[in-house]
């Protein structure tokens, strides 16, 4: 036993060890990799950042000065100057050109000089003055700059290799000098224009930058234009070649590491697509590890920490993790056979789960397979009792086997349906899980001892209930409390109402299919008792009338008015009908039989005008009313998606057809306005009734035929008085009238004028 107990114990002490200190050390070591490799991808960025806005600031002056200098030389003015003499006579214009090349110094860029030479008139002016070339300083120029393959370049020069006579450099040891062969777009140019920068400018920019970082700009010959500490420029030996080498002239940017006398840097690089400048950044290695370093040390601090505290808590914790299971194999051994099961088993758990195993595995499983199935069993024997399938044979056991309450005067069956969903709410879909609940709501509701498994069945919830009243009225009493109590309940928690049909009271079980068949008959009825009915099937099959017939004379008017698109006669006739139904004590198959009538005459009417109604398209439409639970729900449905849709849809059919006849009537009077026309014409011509026609035409226009012909006749005079020489007597006869007279009549009555003095009128308004 004891070694047992040792072996287990220092495992458990081992698996707890491993099981805190591994995650520690693994989330240690990943925690300083993605510290320090995030600082490292910073650390970059930032130097690749630092380049660009060297670079920016660099190229910003660079291009100011290029585009300031180019927008100068390229001004008449300046062209002009440079085509003419500069003497006694042209010292206003040495003035103005003096004035402009100040102007360009003015701005802040750093230029220490500009100089125009005119290589055609051999002058050159700059900040000094203005010098004329003799033959060495013209081929000098020429030689050095206006033989250049670039129109306009940029070049490194020292102050002493400045090859412009009289050009001022006292400021700094290099220059960078920007020249401009004039004109620019000349292919043979006869002037130039140098901005003379010193290099300081640029070293003053980078000199702003971090100081643990150093910043260099080549050329594109690899020459030091600026360095920010200002002692470099200049010196190509301070850069190794091999560093050359490593920056890929074909990318824009890159990184790479590399070992100046002994030091590893860093070293970011940027080409400039302006002049081919490589901007370089070198920062070393050590100062870019030197934070990740602080953090390795801080999280190696943190780890120890964390490894100390899970080494006490794993050994406390194993002694507190075995106390249960020492406890548990002492209580086995001390049983009768412990001695002999711990002899066959390896440690304390083996043994403890044979004892286990041996005690509850059969019992467990057989109580929990019947457990899990009694709840369906119980459903599944209602269904089957409801439905008469269940044998007399089998009925006493299955009532015993599910401790049913055998003790009753007498028993009644229960069936509940929902009366109307709320959409809002609830989708139809839903209809069986709310039945589901309220089943469920039911078996909370009764006690166990008053009814059998409340079951659902189609769309139909069914409780067989238990009663032990001998008194009629107290059986009554006991029964509407019941229904009552669950329509309230219902309507608390689902906001639902629904409707409850019981059956007669019977005695024996094996009555149970005929008690729900009577339940089921008594919901019928809720069609003519409305929401929340309940309904008892002993006060059935006794009060109803003899059979009503069937209301012919009313439908009659129905389809009338549906054919003559008479929305509020069919209102009022459709009112009559269902009224005519509520009135009658109708027993409800004869109900069913009025409905599927009229429902069926009227889809015969809507194929018959070959309307087009979306809630009536096919037959099995028909029996829809069947899913409703009231008169006034029939009655809606029938209205407002049969009745009113079908008016709309023939509506629709008349005034499309109605509108092409109009429109074909206008079209003709339009082109044969010139000619003898009548209504009766017209009519022979489209096959209508002239009567017809003439209503028509008056419902759609607005005007009689002959007023509309009239109207567009003198339209047309007026348009003829206007436009043409025409005299009243031929537009009197190419509009048809009889004479002359009879058209002044007509024209004067409509325009309160007579044709002559309108066009007079209108040829003094036009004058």
């Amino acid at each position: 036993m004891k070694k047992f107990s040792t072996q287990h114990y220092f495992k458990l002490i081992a698996f707890l060890v491993i099981l805190s200190t591994v995650p520690v050390v693994i989330t240690g070591g990943l925690s300083y990799w993605q510290s320090s490799k995030a600082i490292v991808d910073y650390s970059n960025d930032e130097k690749k950042q630092n380049i660009y806005q060297i670079q920016t600031n660099v190229e910003q002056v660079l291009k100011y000065i290029d585009l300031s200098t180019t927008y100068f030389v390229r001004s008449a003015q300046t062209q002009e100057f440079l085509k003419g003499d500069m003497n006694g006579k042209s010292f206003s214009d040495f003035h103005k050109l003096r004035k402009d090349l100040n102007h360009l110094q003015t701005i802040d860029t750093g230029i220490e000089d500009v100089i125009l030479v005119s290589f055609d008139k051999r002058w050159l002016i700059n900040n000094d003055g203005l010098v004329h070339l003799d033959n060495q300083a013209y081929e000098q120029i020429n030689t050095n700059y206006l033989n250049l393959p670039e129109k306009s370049v940029w070049l490194m020069e020292e102050a002493n290799q400045i090859h412009l006579p009289n050009a001022t450099k006292r400021s700094c040891s290099h220059y960078i000098n920007l020249v401009k062969k004039l004109p620019i777009l000349s292919s043979q140019p006869d002037g130039l224009i140098s901005i003379i920068v010193p290099t300081c400018e640029l070293n003053e920019i980078m000199a702003q930058s971090n100081d643990s970082e150093s910043f260099i700009i080549l050329d594109d010959n690899n020459q030091t234009i600026a360095h920010s500490n200002a002692e470099y420029t200049g010196e190509d030996g301070y850069i190794p070649n091999n560093l050359f080498n490593m920056i890929d002239r074909n990318e824009l940017e890159g990184q790479f590491e590399y070992q100046i006398n002994g030091t590893d840097f860093k070293i970011s690089y940027q080409t400039s697509e302006y002049n081919d400048w490589t901007y370089l950044s070198l920062v070393k290695l050590s100062d870019l590890h030197m934070k990740s370093s602080s953090i390795g040390w801080l999280t190696v601090l943190i780890v120890s920490i964390l490894l100390i505290i899970s080494l006490c808590i794993a050994f406390i914790g194993s002694k507190v993790l075995y106390k249960p299971v020492k406890k548990l194999k002492s209580v086995i051994d001390s049983s009768s056979e412990g001695k002999t099961v711990s002899g066959n088993t390896t440690n304390e758990f083996d043994l403890i789960e044979t004892h286990i195993e041996k005690l509850l595995n059969q019992n467990h499983l057989l109580e929990k397979r019947v457990q899990s199935q009694v709840t369906q069993l119980k459903q599944l024997f209602m269904i089957r009792l409801l439905q008469g399938k269940v044998t007399n044979s089998e009925l006493p056991l299955k009532v015993k086997s599910f401790n049913y309450n055998q003790n009753w005067t007498g028993l009644t069956v229960f069936s509940l349906k929902l009366d109307e969903i709320d959409q809002e709410k609830f989708n139809k879909n839903d209809q069986d899980l709310i039945l589901f609940a309220i089943n469920n709501l039911i078996e909370d509701l009764i006690p166990s001892q008053e009814r059998f498994t409340p079951v659902v069945i189609n769309d139909t919830q069914s409780t067989l209930i238990i009663t032990e009243c001998d008194n009629e009225s107290d059986y009554t009493h006991i029964i509407n409390q019941k229904v009552k109590l669950i329509q309230t309940k219902v309507m608390e928690l689902f906001h639902l109402s629904v409707s409850i049909g019981i059956s007669n009271r019977f005695n024996e079980l094996e009555e149970s299919d005929t008690a729900f068949k009577e339940s089921k008959e008594a919901l019928k009825y809720r069609l003519k008792m409305g929401e929340s009915s309940i309904i008892f099937y002993e006060n059935l099959n006794r009060r109803y009338s003899s059979v009503a017939p069937y209301p012919t004379a009313i439908k009659n008017k129905i389809f009338d008015a549906i054919k003559l698109s008479d929305r509020e006669h069919a209102l009022t006739e459709i009112a009559k009908f269902f009224e005519y139904l509520d009135r009658h004590d109708i027993h409800h198959q004869q109900l069913e039989i009025i409905l599927s009538r009229f429902l069926y005459e009227l889809y015969e009417l809507k194929e018959l005008l070959g309307a087009h109604v979306e809630d009536f398209q096919s037959t099995d439409m028909i029996t829809y009313y069947q899913n409703l639970n009231s008169i006034e729900a029939i009655h809606d449905w029938v209205s407002d998606h049969i009745i009113f849709p079908l008016i709309e849809s023939i509506d629709a059919k008349d005034d499309s057809k109605n509108k092409k006849i109009s429109d074909k009537m206008i079209r003709i009077i339009h082109e044969d306005y010139n000619k003898d026309i009548s209504l009766d014409v017209i009519a022979a011509e489209v096959h209508y009734n002239p009567n017809y026609l003439s209503s028509i035409f008056q419902k759609e226009t607005g005007y009689s035929f002959s007023e509309y012909l009239l109207r567009y006749r003198l339209n047309k005079a007026k348009e003829w008085l206007t436009t043409t020489n025409m005299s009243v007597k031929e537009i009197a006869e190419k509009l048809q009238y009889n004479n002359s007279q009879n058209f002044i009549r007509s024209f004067r009555k409509m325009e309160e004028i007579t044709p002559g003095k309108y066009r007079a009128q209108y040829k003094s308004k036009e004058a």
